[in-house]
C-alpha cells in the first residue's frame, strides 16, 4: 500500500482488486461473519414474536367469526399459521437465511416444541409453589422467549454455508 492509504477493514463494503495494468475495479468484499447473539438480532426477533401473535389471533379470529369455527380449533389452526409465520420472518428478517429451510425449519420446531414444554413444565413447577397464574405466566414467558432465542440464534437458525447472506447482526 502506498504511504498514507488508507488501511482495508473487515468492514469496509468494498475491496479494491487489480485488473490490469494501472486500472482498479471493486468488488463487494465478503460480508462480516455476524454474531450469532446481539441485542439487534434480539430485538428483532421480539418483533418478529408480536408480528407471529397477531397472525396467530387475526387467523383463528376470522375462522371463528367468518368461517363459523369452534374455538379450539380456530385457535390451534391460528398458531400454526403464526408459527409459520414466525419462522419465515425469523428466518429472513432476524437471522438473515438465504435457504436450506429442509434444515432450518425442522430445528425451528424442535425449538418451538421444547419451548412449549418449558412453558407447561415452569408454569406447572410455579403453581406447584403457590404463585398466582397471572404472575406466574409472566416469569415463565420470559424464560422461555430467552431460551427460544438462545436455541434458535445458536443452533436451529444457525447459518449453514451457503444459506446465509449478510446476516442482520
Amino acid at each position: 500500500m502506498a504511504a498514507g492509504s488508507p488501511t482495508p477493514t473487515a468492514s469496509a463494503p468494498a475491496a479494491t482488486v487489480a485488473a490490469g495494468a494501472g486500472s482498479a475495479a471493486t468488488r463487494p468484499a465478503p460480508p462480516a461473519a455476524a454474531a450469532p447473539v446481539s441485542l439487534g438480532r434480539f430485538g428483532r426477533f421480539l418483533l418478529v414474536g408480536g408480528v407471529a401473535t397477531a397472525v396467530h389471533y387475526l387467523t383463528a379470529f376470522l375462522l371463528l367469526r367468518l368461517a363459523g369455527w369452534p374455538a379450539v380449533p380456530a385457535s390451534a389452526a391460528g398458531f400454526i399459521v403464526g408459527a409459520f409465520a414466525n419462522y419465515l420472518l425469523n428466518a429472513r428478517f432476524t437471522f438473515g437465511l438465504r435457504g436450506h429451510h429442509a434444515r432450518h425449519l425442522p430445528r425451528f420446531a424442535a425449538v418451538a416444541s421444547l419451548g412449549w414444554l418449558l412453558n407447561a413444565g415452569g408454569m406447572a413447577l410455579l403453581l406447584h409453589l403457590g404463585l398466582h397464574p397471572y404472575l406466574a405466566q409472566p416469569v415463565v414467558t420470559v424464560l422461555v422467549l430467552f431460551f427460544n432465542f438462545l436455541l434458535n440464534a445458536l443452533w436451529a437458525m444457525r447459518p449453514h454455508g451457503a444459506d446465509s447472506g449478510q446476516s442482520p447482526g
